[in-house]
């Protein structure tokens, strides 16, 4: 059987639990998800290949089990969340992915009808200019106007209501990769730079304000325990308040190992690992050593999950030393099923200091 980690999604679709049997977390919530309850905006960004895609569906996930009526936007041409959230079918939006949960895949043509909807007479028109070739080659070459219309309509549906109260409590965005996502939302501040008055001038001010506002708007970065993520993620945290007079709301840092040794036992595997290395029974090739002794190979990989874990906790706490912001781990976890690994995640932010604590033991 082929087992995925979720470092990225996998490509199996829902194991037999499918999405509606999740389990129900209650009022039960971690500091991570209640500093999130408090925000209608979400922000997940992350270097590419950190799982950032798959902790946006478990943050979407653990809301949503907490009551919260919850959409992920995807704004990427292929979507991760049709296989992590069980779906079923290609995402456009936004599409049920479960109970209080909803996921929107938005393309910049149909955002730029829609923003171009709002100061023109009719959407006919706005779609016969976005049709227009020589009106599409101008808009594509033309610096952020995708990023504009993109972000507008997340702005938009985040403040889209029904009957007087907001059609969604949380909107959580997956951002393109963190090299990219400061210049992705210093665009809206960019143009009002540049424009200064006019209706376009004034909704980009609307949004740079809305995207600065740390008590309405999260921006959480995605890292994993290794030097060149959690560099970049310090870099972010350092882009974000040079570039747009902001903090970081949160760090997740994925795939942290646990420690494979009880804590009080640790001198003790170590001492009996440094007998067996001099007495030649224990190297670096024992654990794939197949017609090795079944100690020398058990000891090697516990030694090889030390190393790990090891590496894990120095990332860990340079973290939490560089960025002023809270750093929760989650630990790996190994499963064929996207789905599984998606609810398995969710639970784990949602538990009160639930994943820092699977993560050190």
């Amino acid at each position: 059987m082929q087992i995925y980690i979720h470092r990225a999604f996998s490509t199996s679709r829902a194991g037999p639990d499918g999405v509606g049997n999740i389990r129900r977390l209650g009022a039960i919530r971690s500091p991570m998800i209640e500093a999130l309850g408090q925000k209608r905006l979400i922000y997940v960004t992350g270097k590419g290949g950190v799982g950032k895609s798959t902790i946006t569906a478990a943050l979407g996930r653990a809301l949503a089990n907490q009551g919260k009526r919850t959409l992920i936007i995807e704004t990427d041409a292929f979507s991760a969340m049709p296989d992590l959230l069980g779906i079923g079918k290609e995402v456009t939006g936004p599409d049920p992915a479960g109970e209080n949960l909803w996921a929107e895949n938005l393309e910049a043509s149909e955002c730029f009808v829609r923003t171009l909807t709002r100061f023109v007479p009719s959407e006919r028109i706005s779609r016969a200019v976005v049709q227009n070739k020589v009106a599409r080659v101008f808009f594509n070459a033309a610096p952020s106007v995708n990023e504009f219309v993109i972000l507008d309509q997340i702005f938009e549906e985040a403040e889209r209501k029904e009957g007087g109260e907001f059609v969604y409590d949380h909107v959580i965005v997956d951002l393109p990769a963190s090299g990219h996502a400061v210049t992705f939302l210093s665009v809206p501040q960019t143009l009002y730079g540049m424009m200064k008055v006019g209706p376009i001038a004034k909704r980009a001010r609307q949004l740079a304000d809305e995207i600065r506002d740390e008590r309405r708007t999260a921006i959480v970065a995605v890292c994993l325990p290794e030097e060149m993520p959690v560099n970049e993620t310090i870099e972010l945290s350092e882009n974000l308040r040079e570039s747009l007079d902001r903090e970081l709301t949160g760090v997740i840092i994925n795939m942290v190992h646990s420690l494979p040794v009880d804590p009080s036992r640790r001198e003790v595997f170590e001492n009996v690992l440094s007998q067996l290395r001099d007495e030649g029974q224990v190297d670096e090739d024992s654990i794939h050593n197949a017609d090795g002794p079944a100690l020398s190979k058990l000891v090697a990989g516990n030694a090889l999950a030390l190393g790990w874990y090891d590496r894990d906790q120095h990332y860990l706490g340079l973290l939490k030393e560089r960025v002023d912001a809270p750093v929760t781990p989650v630990p790996v976890i190994y499963d064929d099923s996207s789905v599984r690994i998606v609810d398995a995640l969710a639970e784990q932010l949602t538990q009160p200091d639930g994943a820092e604590n699977a993560a050190a033991s």
